[in-house]
């Protein structure tokens, strides 16, 4: 500890002299400008006035940051924290880790000590109590009002101390639990765990001031928390703080950590024997387990917060969904070679008794290094292709389909989604998983595995979606790449761009099919699938038509995405996030017909982008006297097709077949046709696999 020393007294009189100095410098200042008029300025002093008023305005600013220190410790004084010592000085202790670098550092120490001080104060009274004046609700409030800040974030986890962060909520669930002949009633019932996400998204903030040792040092000082027994019930409190941050549905997790912290408490956390918690945790939860051993189990767990899970990597993982870095640092640790080609924890963890907390947990940090596929950085996508592949294979050989939540499967969708090439591929057939332009094989991974993986998610509307959007998105970002590279042989970049779309519509088909297999299965009889396609269906092939043509904004995005090599990598780009709450019924013909037209001006748009269109096609109008926003100017005066320009993304795909009709009957170019031919047969063709998918 530091000890902070202040005579306010003293501090007050040289206040008082700088203000008196500055009012006299403010008075001489006037003095020579008035003598100055006076003598018709017989010489230039503009820059001693500008030197002069910027003099005398740094010393206001010095006073006023004194007073500001002044009046923060002055409070912190008043709250009950500090002590006045024998010269009418104030001393106040400061914790090491806390950084006090300038006066707003100051003033946020201040408060977060007061805040710290109040809350326990009034934790540690009876029912009721104040602290300063304050009630609970008051002090949590100004807690959450400031939780964004980092340096009061930071002062505040100090304050408390970050060895009693998880037992904070349980007090104060202690606290307001009243006991009669009738027995224990909580009479603030949800506090415990109000407090607990509250200290977790204040943790996320003060971890962002934290250098390496002290995330490495945090980390443990939790760790040692949770890690005896009698603490294991803590545990529960841990992974409210860092789970269950999801104010916007999309299955990531919303605090932003310093990925060291993480990593370091990821690497701290599974050295606690899982298998031994999880037992105890069972017994002493089971109204059916033997009183004596139950009470024995109750002991050692200790007190625990109810719905959250007992697995010590449940909130730590899911928080790492939001933080590829720490995933990657954690789940691909370097190798001999460095090239974090070790998948023992993978693996490890696959085979791990979860539950479904946990396992939600452990996929979000998969997707989420997967994102990293995209990296120009070979060592990091090497790392990345190696969580997405072996991550893959042993979700797919070492997991049980009923342990997926609805995070789960989104979480696994986001998995299989930054992977595009090689489910387009597995779902066209073929069971080489190589990269069709670097021919890197991907690792571990089977289109066995994808298919089993994509059957157990395949129920999930945001996971269909997902999945769907990146494989238009690979298709168009494929399809641009190839018409790119054969400029000046438009029949090549035809059927270049052809093919990509071909190839992605195959695959959805695929997914569709497996998605209606599935629906199929879970009712128990059969559907008529080509009327009534199951939601998670429709959504992926509207998703695919959707994207293909207009981007990821026109189905309610765009999520997060890492931009990627244009080559070299099997993955121009990723995501960190799902695609979530697309409505399927916005599009009125499910498939095949509504997603036909969807890809087919999808790839006109590349094929228009790759100047392969006749500038007169963009002439014409026909009969229509619409004007298409859609049929955009260059700088350099030339015209192409840009779908995200639409007024109305739904119609679009409509509009250029509309158009395109008009174009051939009075032009009769039919190079339209070579671009979109066949998508509808291809389509039926991969539906009919997955359709049929038997495990």
């Amino acid at each position: 500890m530091a000890v902070l020393y202040l005579n306010p007294d003293k501090l007050d009189i040289v206040i008082q002299d700088l203000r008196d100095f500055a009012d006299d410098c403010k008075t001489a200042k006037f003095r020579i400008d008035d003598e100055f008029e006076f003598r018709h300025d017989p010489m230039d002093i503009s820059d001693f006035r500008t030197a002069a008023t910027d003099a005398i305005d740094g010393v206001d600013a010095r006073v006023d940051d004194l007073k500001k220190a002044k009046d923060a410790i002055v409070a912190v004084n008043e709250s009950g924290v500090g002590n006045m010592t024998a010269d009418g000085g104030i001393s106040c202790e400061v914790p090491d880790d806390t950084a006090i670098n300038s006066i707003d550092d100051l003033t946020a120490w201040s408060q977060a000590t007061i805040d710290a001080h109040d809350l326990q104060t009034i934790i540690d009274g009876s029912i009721g109590a104040k602290s300063n004046g304050r009630t609970y609700d008051q002090v949590i409030e100004a807690m959450r009002e400031r939780s964004g800040d980092p340096a009061y974030a930071a002062a505040l986890i100090n304050a408390l101390g970050p060895e009693n962060l998880t037992s904070l909520p349980l007090d104060v669930a202690e606290h307001y639990t009243v006991s009669d002949e009738s027995g224990d009633l909580n009479t603030k019932p949800g506090a415990d765990t109000e407090l607990a996400e509250l200290l977790g998204t204040l943790l996320a903030s003060a971890s962002t001031t934290w250098d390496k040792a002290t995330c490495e040092s945090m980390a443990t000082t939790i760790k040692e928390s949770v890690d005896d027994k009698g603490e294991w019930g803590r545990i529960t409190v841990l992974n409210a703080m860092l789970d269950g941050h999801d104010a916007d549905g999309n299955h990531v997790n919303d605090l932003e950590f310093n990925s060291a912290f993480l990593t370091a408490l990821a690497n701290s956390l599974d050295d606690i024997d899982w298998n031994a918690v999880k037992s105890c945790s069972e017994r002493a939860t089971d109204p059916n387990t033997d009183r004596d051993i139950a009470s024995y189990d109750k002991k050692n767990l200790g007190p625990y917060l109810g719905g959250q899970s007992f697995d010590p990597l449940a909130g730590v993982l899911d928080a790492m969904g939001n933080n590829p870095q720490a995933a990657l640092d954690y789940l691909a640790k370097a190798s001999e070679c460095g090239d974090g080609s070790d998948m023992t924890l993978v693996e490890a963890l696959s085979k791990r008794d979860w539950d479904e907390q946990g396992f939600a947990g452990f996929t979000a940090a998969l997707a989420s290094a997967s994102s990293q596929r995209a990296s120009t950085d070979p060592t990091t996508h090497t790392r990345a292709n190696n969580v997405a592949g072996y991550g893959i294979h042993y979700l797919a050989t070492n997991t049980k389909e009923g342990i997926y939540d609805d995070d789960a499967k989104a979480r696994v969708a986001l998995l299989l989604a930054n992977c595009p090439a090689e489910l387009t591929r597995a779902w066209n057939g073929s069971s080489a998983l190589t990269e069709p332009t670097t021919h890197e094989r991907f690792p571990a991974a089977t289109a066995a595995d994808i298919n089993a993986l994509g059957y157990r998610v395949a129920d999930s509307c945001d996971a269909t979606a997902t999945i769907a959007a990146q494989l238009g998105q690979y298709a168009h970002d494929r399809a641009q790449q190839n018409a790119a590279s054969h400029a000046g042989d438009p029949d090549l970049q035809i059927s270049n761009i052809n093919d990509a779309y071909d190839r992605a519509t195959r695959a959805t088909g695929y997914l569709a099919g497996l998605a209606d297999k599935k629906a199929n299965d879970l009712n128990s009889k059969a559907q008529n699938t080509a009327d009534n396609h199951s939601e998670a269906a429709k959504t992926a092939l509207n998703v695919l038509s959707t994207v293909a043509g207009a981007g990821f904004g026109a189905v309610g995005g765009p999520p997060t995405m890492v931009a990627g090599a244009s080559a070299g990598y099997s993955v121009a780009t990723t995501l960190l996030a799902p695609v979530v709450e697309y409505d399927a019924t916005q599009v009125d013909s499910a498939a095949p017909t509504g997603m036909d037209k969807g890809l087919q001006a999808a790839a006109i748009q590349d094929a228009a982008n790759a100047g392969l269109l006749n500038p007169e096609d963009y002439t014409i109008t026909g009969d229509s006297s619409k004007t298409y926003t859609w049929i955009v100017t260059r700088p350099d005066g030339t015209h192409t097709i840009d779908l995200s320009k639409a007024d109305d993304p739904t119609m679009a795909a409509g509009e250029v077949s509309a158009w395109v009709r008009m174009v051939q009957a009075a032009t009769g170019d039919y190079v339209f046709e070579d671009i979109t031919d066949d998508f509808s047969g291809s389509y039926e063709r991969g539906y009919s696999r997955g359709s049929n998918y038997g495990g």
